[in-house]
């Protein structure tokens, strides 16, 4: 199964045609330009180096979140169109799975994690590829509470781990940070993901199906709500 993934949910971005567990062809940014900029050149250019064409992808996976409200959205609207011409089927994945997918052979604790701001991160936990916990959004001192239950040593993945591990380690005995080259969400983990979900029974769905995971509400409907909030209170 040939399967073009993409990735644009953080401050990365990332564009991968992989088929059985193979990586045809993968391209990887982290430049600051904006992914409305970039996910197409990419995909584009990842079409070309791979040897085949766009008419030959079985399915398109997608990280759905949690992640950037914008990078998410240009994600799903660079699918969606692609999706829709071909007349080709989905797999929506979890950006934090796919954050921790290049540790799933290691017999540690993968808790991929995302910078939310506001001392917060996105996060979730993994062992050997199983997943230990939902995808949330905690505290970093309550994720470090939470972490302390495994005996096994803590690595932290994703665009938070650096963050979470000044905060954390002091209090965490066995914990590290995972290599830079593998610490962000790659495309062609996206599609490795998406192979074994379809190989264990996931059906893919049409692109018109495809929804955003937000853990949060968007920053500016979060401020709306607090304004709306504060009115109430001040008509009480």
């Amino acid at each position: 199964m040939k399967i073009l993934s993409v990735d644009s949910s953080s401050v990365t971005a990332s564009v991968a045609i992989t088929e059985n567990d193979k990586i045809l062809a993968e391209n990887f940014i982290n430049n600051g330009l904006t992914h409305s900029q970039t996910l197409m050149p990419m995909v584009e250019k990842t079409i070309n180096e791979s040897g085949i064409s766009l008419k030959d992808i079985d399915l398109f996976a997608i990280t759905h979140g949690p992640g950037s409200f914008t990078g998410v959205r240009i994600g799903f609207a660079s699918v969606k169109g692609m999706a829709d011409a071909l007349n080709k089927k989905c797999l929506p994945i979890s950006t934090l799975e796919a954050i921790a997918e290049p540790l799933k052979n290691d017999d540690v604790i993968a808790c991929a994690v995302m910078d939310a701001r506001c001392n917060q991160v996105y996060t979730a936990i993994f062992n050997k590829g199983n997943r230990l916990c939902e995808d949330k959004a905690v505290l970093i001192t309550e994720l470090g509470e939470e972490l302390k239950q495994y005996d096994k040593k803590v690595v932290f993945i994703g665009d938070g781990s650096v963050l979470c591990y000044d905060k954390l380690h002091e209090n965490i005995q066995n914990c590290d940070i995972a290599d830079e080259k593998i610490r962000y969400a790659h495309a062609g983990s996206i599609g490795f993901v998406a192979e074994n979900k379809i190989k264990n029974g996931d059906e893919p769905i049409n692109s018109a199906n495809l929804v955003p995971f937000y853990l949060r509400l968007p920053q500016a409907e979060r401020e709306l709500n607090n304004r709306n909030s504060l009115k109430k209170e001040n008509i009480k």
